[in-house]
């Protein structure tokens, strides 16, 4: 892309994906000197899960049920609630002046002869960019159940909740992980919240949300269904329209149903872009480079299960410094103050 140095739209660096790992990358790129960046962001807001699906007041820890991570980067956090950890992750957005394109969704991304990259989001708008860092999350691809869902229930079945559930509506949650139990939380002030899970206990999730839970429960304020394996869904034809049928023989109806099954590597996305897999895992280098040149992922995508925060700050650092700035990018020389 030689003949387009001097385009003035052409982007140093695009970020898709406005997370923690995204806004990370950003800001080790901000103090490496790299100055045309942009942040996609399908949400509303940057750090969007963390915004809608916690509540006011909620324990957020930097780290995974005491995993021993430190933060390597310039990006951290402490042990705090949603306020807290949302109020730095704001201070960082702020401080280094970021551009976060929000309610836009990337579709696909295409290397470009020469060097560089197209990205297209859902709108048709097309960015042009030397280096993509994606750094969007496993949940980019949210797993679906084995049975078939009847087309005539469309909006009514919901594998996220970017969208809000109408108050004063019923709602079948499915899952047993940390978001099932936070859609949960989320939901049940003025609807009747369902939690239908497989399994017997929550082991998934983490002692806080199971507290919640628990709580949630013993007040009445949320049902909570065990050993509940559902076999199939029915659209009942009038409200509530659907109906799940669960493998116990058992039936009941609800207005909204919402899966949380967890996510997976979306590798359709990742295929197209020109990344290669081992088996459902991008192949990535120490510094998180994929097998493109200049595209390099970050967060979920690449923290090797059981993700958290700091994992995903590292990631960030780990792109910028030892990727984007020793092979692809112009970046100053760091003082004491940044990162080697």
């Amino acid at each position: 892309m030689a003949e387009a140095a001097g385009d003035p739209d052409l982007l140093d660096l695009l970020i898709v994906g406005a997370g923690p790992a995204g806004i990370a990358t950003a800001v080790e790129a901000r103090r490496a000197g790299i100055r045309r960046i942009l942040l996609l962001e399908k949400g509303p807001s940057h750090s969007f899960s963390i915004e809608k699906l916690y509540t006011p007041g909620k324990r957020v820890d930097k780290v995974y049920l005491g995993q021993q991570v430190e933060c390597e980067g310039s990006v951290c956090i402490v042990d705090g609630n949603r306020e807290t950890v949302l109020a730095t992750l704001d201070g960082f957005v702020r401080e280094y002046g970021l551009e976060i394109r929000s309610h836009t969704e990337v579709s696909r991304i295409t290397p470009l002869e020469g060097g560089g990259f197209e990205a297209m989001d859902a709108q048709g708008t097309s960015y042009h960019a030397r280096t993509v860092v994606i750094a969007i999350g496993v949940f980019g691809r949210p797993n679906k159940p084995d049975y078939p869902l009847p087309a005539t229930l469309k909006g009514h079945v919901r594998f996220d909740l970017t969208e809000d559930v109408p108050a004063g509506e019923s709602v079948l949650v499915v899952g047993g992980g940390n978001t099932a139990l936070e859609y949960v939380e989320y939901l049940y002030p003025g609807r009747a919240v369902t939690l239908a899970y497989r399994g017997a206990e929550f082991a998934k999730a983490n002692e806080v949300n199971r507290r919640i839970l628990q709580d949630l429960e013993a007040s009445g304020q949320a049902t909570v269904w065990r050993n509940a394996d559902i076999a199939s869904l029915r659209d009942a034809g009038e409200a509530p329209r659907i109906e799940a049928v669960f493998k116990d023989g058992r039936t009941a109806r609800f207005d909204h149903v919402v899966y949380a099954l967890g996510g997976a590597t979306p590798e359709g996305f990742l295929r197209q872009a020109g990344v290669e897999l081992d088996g459902k895992h991008p192949r990535v280098d120490h510094r998180f480079h994929s097998t493109v040149p200049g595209l390099f992922l970050a967060g979920d995508l690449v923290a090797g299960g059981k993700g958290s925060i700091v994992k995903a700050f590292n990631t960030g650092r780990a792109v910028v410094w030892e990727g984007l700035c020793q092979d692809h990018l112009e970046c100053r020389i760091p003082d004491a103050g940044d990162q080697p």
